[in-house]
């Protein structure tokens, strides 16, 4: 975001350890005295929404915030966010909301069929704290001690996921083309596009609209047989988007910064069919990959299953983005994945 926004008149602060990827490049990096800060800033955003709650909820206070809160409490718990989709007639799997790890495997069994999905309400992200169940609820009886709340949901036979990136700005409204995801265990490894249902637009501005939202933001989808499910939405940019920084004629972390600034919206048309895929817990990929796309490498401490970098890709057509992404996959994780 920093990088895009610095054809622009804008000072950057981060709210980060300091040796923290962004560190490197903002104009001022702290993590004491925020309040001080805070009250500086013309503005205060988020990359990621499981942060510090004090420091979002002062500059909601002061006014501040974009997005606001109310799309983030939303999504510091699955259950809430589950039954505002569900409540504001959102398409969405059907769900249960239950108190502790032992009630949710007995209504799994009794409601879902020992056929489903159990979810932490809480903390969980990129796979964390989902248990996708087939039959098989023995495995997992060490949930019973795990207290909390939980979400059960049906496990959808989708034909594929697909996500969308909005951005909304005052009643300015644009959306990227839909594309299509490939995830193992819960986490994004590709995905390309255009590629998707055009309805999933329609569901991306109505939900902005409910949340009265501003900024750029990230909705996944079920299609199956045509029709469209949401599975969940992020209050910022997103994994999905990043194939923009390449594959748009202007990125979503641009746009990101045009809507909470108030600057004009932009196109949101590609350029050409485009794909990303993500480097989840490798050192950098072999030179070879450059031949393919372009690399983005984040300077993150390198860990499993952790997302360290992206490559992006565009093509003539999506064969073309999809031989491609075949041959990152292959540079790259030689071995197959390690998820």
């Amino acid at each position: 975001m920093i990088l895009e926004g610095r054809k622009f008149p804008i000072t950057f602060l981060v709210y980060a350890e300091k040796g923290e990827p962004a560190c490197r490049i903002a104009d001022l990096c702290f993590k004491e005295s925020y309040e001080k800060v805070i009250e500086e800033c013309d503005i205060v955003t988020f990359e990621f929404e499981h942060v510090d709650e004090a420091p979002l909820q002062l500059a909601e206070d002061l006014g501040k915030l974009l997005p606001r809160l109310n799309s983030v409490v939303l999504k510091r718990a699955r259950h809430l966010e589950k039954e505002f989709l569900k409540r504001e007639g959102f398409p969405v799997p059907r769900f249960v909301t239950v108190e502790g790890g032992d009630e949710a495997l007995r209504v799994l069994r009794d409601e879902f069929n020992n056929v489903g999905v159990v979810k932490k309400s809480e903390g969980g992200y990129d796979g964390r704290g989902q248990y996708f169940i087939r039959g098989d609820p023995d495995r997992y009886q060490f949930l019973r001690e795990e207290r909390g709340l939980f979400v059960v949901e049906e496990l959808v036979n989708y034909d594929f996921e697909a996500s969308i990136i909005a951005v909304r700005s005052g009643n300015e409204f644009r959306a990227y083309p839909p594309t299509f995801n490939y995830n193992e265990k819960g986490i994004l490894v590709y995905n390309y596009g255009p590629y998707g249902n055009p309805e999933m637009i329609r569901l991306a501005e109505k939900l902005t609209e409910k949340l009265n939202y501003v900024g750029v933001m990230g909705i996944e989808f079920f299609i199956r047989r045509g029709k469209v499910m949401i599975n969940e939405y992020a209050p910022r940019v997103h994994n999905t988007g990043h194939y923009t920084l390449d594959g748009a004629e202007i990125s979503q972390f641009e746009h990101h910064l045009r809507a909470i600034t108030g600057m004009e919206l932009g196109e949101t048309r590609l350029l050409s069919p485009s794909g990303m895929v993500n480097l989840l817990g490798v050192h950098y990929p072999p030179m070879d990959v450059l031949r393919y796309g372009s690399v983005y490498w984040y300077g993150k401490e390198v860990r499993r299953r952790r997302k360290v970098g992206h490559v992006n890709v565009v093509g003539k057509d999506l064969e073309d983005v999809r031989a491609k992404i075949e041959n990152v996959m292959k540079l790259t994780y030689p071995n197959g994945l390690d998820l």
